[in-house]
């Protein structure tokens, strides 16, 4: 009986690594249907196009209700006390906090959807070591910023439910919000930053230059420091609010180019695979426009800062950190710094 199992089971294997074939409706040629992709996962084959599952937060009743502002591992007694690296080995996972929506770099997954790119990074850093992850979500958009009293750190490291944030951009003007929770960044594992998207009579141009030349309105989210920038540079452009509409002005055909987040490269192939626009060609974000980003433990976690820092140095020599970003379909740019 157990040997039958087994090569029944070791069937199913053989078969499950074959082509699909569905016969054409004249019966003539079988038709094979193509695997379907999402970000890198293999949903195995479909008939015709499905369109993914993605969470959409506005409508999900668990995520109106609130956020889980609690650890998914217990932690108590004396593993409390010790420092966040002594924790992580113990307990041979990682606790980890980061915003419940802010794709592409970290969600609540809904049936096997991808977590996000940060949330990739952190598991491929802990699978080194054979840990787990452990992630609390948070609200990291609260009024003031995250470090605001009642914001995010307060929420979440400040009372030791994590020992690591993720999803922060370190832009200059942030620094203060540290000081209170006595918070540091780590070392940056990627820079983000506004990029030029062109279609139609803009198609071709690399550069702001090129834009101008052609004396193209370049489509802007309005009062962002890209639009500010724009404005001091005299660079022609039309405003929209927020991201999302400068990717809508581009279907719309209201503008022919856009400087729109590096983030929002990937959620508008995700919502709109109608766009025909495209990123300019080996465009690099100017440096006014282009940020880093890195998560943040507490000062006086040195040793677990130093495991992160030195995990980001080889995935970054690798190219393992490339490969995950731009499975999202999102351009990845190296550090600015090397803080």
């Amino acid at each position: 009986m157990r040997s039958s199992f087994i090569s029944l089971f070791s069937l199913v294997l053989i078969l499950a690594q074959l082509p699909v074939f569905v016969l054409a409706q004249d019966g003539s040629k079988p038709i094979q249907l193509e695997d379907e992709y999402v970000y890198g996962r293999n949903r195995g084959p479909k008939m015709g196009y499905i369109e993914p599952e993605v969470f959409e937060p506005l409508s999900d009743p668990l995520y109106r209700a609130g956020y889980k502002n609690y650890r998914s591992v217990g932690v108590t007694g004396e593993v409390e006390k010790m420092n966040a690296m002594d924790r992580t080995k113990e307990l041979n996972t990682i606790l980890a906090c980061a915003d419940g929506w802010f794709w592409p770099f970290s969600r609540t997954s809904r049936k096997n959807e991808p977590d996000g790119l940060e949330i990739e990074i952190l598991n491929a850093i802990a699978k080194k070591h054979n840990w787990n992850v452990a992630m609390m979500w948070v609200n990291m958009s609260t009024r003031f910023g995250p470090g605001a009293p009642g914001g995010a750190y307060d929420q979440s490291i400040n009372r030791g439910r994590c020992d690591i944030v993720l999803g922060l951009t370190i832009t200059g003007d942030d620094d203060h919000q540290m000081n209170r929770g006595d918070l540091v960044f780590t070392a940056p594992f990627m820079s983000t930053g506004f990029v030029l998207v062109t279609q139609g009579p803009a198609r071709g141009a690399k550069s702001l230059d090129d834009i101008k030349k052609l004396g193209v309105k370049v489509g802007l989210p309005a009062y962002s420091p890209m639009s500010d920038y724009a404005q001091e540079h005299a660079i022609p452009n039309e405003t929209f609010f927020q991201n999302y509409r400068v990717v809508d002005a581009l279907i719309k055909r209201q503008v022919d180019a856009g400087m729109i987040w590096s983030g929002a490269i990937s959620q508008a192939k995700l919502d709109r695979p109608e766009a025909e626009f495209e990123m300019a060609d080996g465009y690099v974000p100017v440096p006014e426009m282009r940020w880093d980003s890195a998560w943040v433990v507490k000062r006086r976690e040195i040793d677990f800062k130093k495991f992160i820092d030195d995990a980001f140095a080889e995935m970054l020599k690798s190219g393992e950190i490339k490969r995950i970003v731009e499975r999202y379909g999102m351009p990845f740019y190296p550090p600015v710094s090397t803080r």
